[in-house]
């Protein structure tokens, strides 16, 4: 490296000359550390003023100056360690390469040593001084940004690769060149990339393209980024892992990146992408075990076990080490648990039965099956076709379809004649010639067509069901609050929804009592879909018959033991309705015992037995008597 010829206190007070651009040193802010070679610069000040970066100043000086009086001293004096400017009276506390040093003043015809420049500092005593500035102060320092390796003396520094290497060894420092002579001696003038630009341009560095830290950079602990790449032995890269080089006591430090691998079931991340294990094959060929990465526990076989039971009771399973799960097909009976089917068997891996028909062809009765009880066929009030046209409001009641009303077939409508057909319902026939009002003044051009009067219409539709929208023939679209109108709030359990304030308010809740005293019942409010949860077997219950005692669940039914309606009467058939208890119908011509000895059975008028017909006389009966004209005597 050119060798500057100077001491080392003059050194350092040039060096630490940059941070005179922002002021003044005495923050403690500038970070102007690296130096071009650190060998020329001495650890300790040297206060001879020998080498200062300016002319002896012992001898005359070209201005007409007088010589100092005594040589300088530690501490204030050019070269002396400092810290910040208030350390060096009259002057500034600049970095260098070996610390920070007092720098040292210059004349106006920049009398300063050969590799340093006399320039104005901005110290942070508001004064400016001229100062011996050193040249390359910043030269191979670590950096991340060119930003950081500008200086007052080399404004056109940059933070670049020195090695050829794309910052894989990191990036520092180095001053633009145009030609080897732009450089300090053991740099050449080379293009080479920058941190912070795609576009390469020539810079100074060194000749075996290895930076190492100085001593400012060190107490700084400046540092730089760097990467480790590798390729598989295919040649494609694995991944590229980033770290940092460091600057400390013992010089530059390697980078801390890891080297890329392909990734292993470990919980690490490998070739450092992001992801951890991603591509890991844990697979150990048997069809039997369930394969996974544990991350740090490595790759886990877990025994499929129970996993290969498909839950059909109609299949034999069991595990092969080379296919798997194996499902045997069985022929066995079985049962689906649907009282809906009966004769159940395996068949194709399912377990199948005939299923029942609940259809009772009733358009008034819902007809269902339970898979419990089985069918089902409970009254609805859904509506229905009584096979008349010109009936209304036909609906189902106690299961048969019934039409309560005479339709009225005038429509209104000054455009048809009407009229009513049995099985046709109501006719209309239109007359579009004719002139017709619609008698809405929020309507224009009314006229008939095919059968209606029609106008334009004004849509007033505000889309909020609490608000009555209409239209005023003179003033328009009105939208007044509906209080007391029905809407719906949005919960499928409610029912009766009302409109208070132009907002809908929650009616009552919806009943899903099924009429049955063995469940409770339940509302979802999204499907207002209706849960009836049965009680235990055995709970009380009242089926509602009173034919019937003890009532208790069973299976979700409410169920008693039968009452016993016998009245003693052999003409009378006994009975028991669910809601008025026991009752008979008289019997006629039925064969009844008359309680006579001496006739034979006799015959049910009525409700009574009467006698039947005598048997022979001379017929032995109780009391050693025997039959006379039908009496025993």
């Amino acid at each position: 490296m050119k060798k500057l010829g100077m001491s080392a206190p003059w050194l350092a007070l040039a060096l630490g000359m940059v941070g005179g651009i922002a002021g003044g040193c005495d923050t403690g802010a500038d970070t102007l550390v690296a130096p071009p070679d650190t060998a020329e610069v001495a650890s300790t000040p040297d206060t001879s003023g020998a080498d200062s970066g300016v002319p002896d100043a012992t001898a005359d000086a070209s201005d007409g100056s007088s010589k100092p009086d005594t040589a300088g001293t530690c501490p204030g004096a050019p070269g002396c360690v400092c810290l910040a400017d208030k350390d060096c009276p009259g002057s500034a506390c600049l970095a260098t390469e070996s610390g920070r040093r007092c720098a040292s003043p210059c004349m106006q015809g920049n009398n300063c040593q050969t590799g340093y420049l006399c320039q104005s500092v901005a110290a942070s005593d508001a004064k400016t001084y001229k100062l011996c500035v050193r040249r390359f102060v910043k030269l191979c320092d670590p950096c991340t940004q060119s930003l950081t390796c500008k200086t007052q003396t080399e404004p056109t520094s940059h933070c670049v690769s020195v090695g050829g290497d794309k910052g894989a060894g990191g990036y520092f420092c180095a001053s633009e060149c145009t030609t080897v002579s732009d450089c300090p001696d053991g740099y050449l003038c080379a293009s080479t990339a920058m941190a912070d630009s795609s576009a390469p341009s020539n810079h100074c560095i060194p000749t075996d393209n290895k930076c190492v830290c100085s001593k400012l950079a060190q107490e700084d602990g400046l540092k730089t980024t760097c990467f480790t790449s590798a390729k598989d032995d295919k040649g494609a890269v694995i991944g590229i892992c980033n770290g940092a080089r460091m600057c400390s006591k013992d010089g530059l430090q390697g980078c801390s990146a890891p080297m890329p691998a392909l990734e292993t079931c470990n919980g690490s991340d490998d070739d450092c992408d992001g992801k951890t294990d991603e591509t890991v094959d844990c697979d150990d060929k048997d069809a039997c075990t369930d394969d996974k990465c544990g991350g740090a526990q490595g790759c886990q076989h877990l025994g499929v076990g129970k996993k290969c039971d498909d839950g059909n009771g109609c299949t034999a399973d069991t595990c092969d080490p080379k296919l798997g799960c194996q499902h045997t097909a069985l022929t066995t009976p079985c049962s689906d648990g649907d009282a809906c089917t009966s004769g159940d068997a395996c068949s194709n891996n399912k377990c199948v039965g005939a299923a029942s028909s609940c259809d009772d062809n009733n358009v008034c009765t819902t007809d269902s099956c339970d898979k419990k009880t089985g069918c089902a066929h409970l009254a609805n009030t859904l509506a229905c076709d009584d096979g008349n046209a010109c009936s209304l409001g036909d609906v189902c009641a106690a299961s048969v379809c019934t039409g309560p009303t005479t339709k009225a077939c005038d429509d209104g409508n000054g455009c048809t004649s009407d009229g009513c057909d049995l099985a046709k319902g109501c006719t209309t026939a239109n007359d579009d010639s004719l002139a017709c009002n619609d008698g809405s003044a929020c309507t224009a051009s009314d006229a008939c067509k095919t059968g209606s009067c029609v106008g334009t219409s004004i849509d007033c539709d505000d889309k909020n069901a609490c608000t009555i929208d209409s239209c005023d023939p003179t003033s328009g679209c009105k939208h007044l609050d509906a209080s007391g109108a029905s809407c719906s709030d949005g919960n499928a359990c409610t029912l009766g929804d009302l409109c208070q304030g132009s907002v809908c308010l929650p009616g009552a809740a919806t009943t899903c009592d099924d009429s049955n005293p063995c469940t409770t019942d339940t509302c979802d409010k999204q499907s207002a879909f209706c849960s009836h949860i049965k009680f235990a077997d055995t709970s009380p219950c009242d089926d509602g018959s009173v034919c019937t005692l003890s009532d208790v669940c069973t299976a979700g039914a409410c169920a008693g033991s039968p009452i016993t309606c016998d009245d003693k009467n052999p003409c009378t058939q006994d009975f028991c309705a669910p809601q008025t208890g026991c009752d008979s119908t008289v019997l006629t011509g039925t064969a009844c015992d008359d309680k006579q000895e001496c006739t034979g059975d006799g015959v049910c008028k009525t409700g009574l037995c009467s006698s039947g017909t005598p048997l022979s006389n001379g017929t032995a009966c109780s009391g050693g008597k025997t039959c006379s004209a039908g009496k025993c005597q």
